[in-house]
């Protein structure tokens, strides 16, 4: 025998049928409309740099508009020790615009160069 039938047998009201017929049946329509409609959807993700207070609140506004906010700090200590280039001293800088200060008055003057900067005409 079926589970239905069985459960006819045992004198179960036919409106429990009809109810947990249409209970599951609205349950597979809602799946199909949900996979239907965003077939691969997934939150979207704001990386925000960590600022005390102002991220907290940032990522309160934007979860109720289902926004998932995630922090990272804007200083780290990596980019604090690690240079993987040194600096180029100034005189080797070329392609550079300079301003020199007059030793007599109050006027500069400013010029372009394509040459290294230490390099003396």
């Amino acid at each position: 025998m079926e589970g239905e039938e069985v459960l006819r047998t045992c004198r179960y009201p036919e409106w429990s049928f009809r109810k947990v017929k249409r209970q599951f049946n609205l349950k597979t329509v809602q799946k199909k409309k949900a996979k239907q409609q965003h077939p691969s959807f997934k939150r979207p993700l704001v990386v925000i740099p960590y600022v005390e207070h102002i991220s907290e609140a940032v990522a309160r506004t934007m979860t109720k508009y289902d926004v998932h906010v995630a922090m990272r700090p804007w200083k780290t200590l990596k980019g604090t020790l690690v240079h993987p280039k040194d600096k180029p001293d100034k005189e080797d800088i070329t392609e550079c615009v300079y301003k020199v200060p007059c030793a007599n008055c109050d006027k500069t003057y400013e010029g372009e160069t394509g040459r290294k900067l230490g390099v003396k005409t």
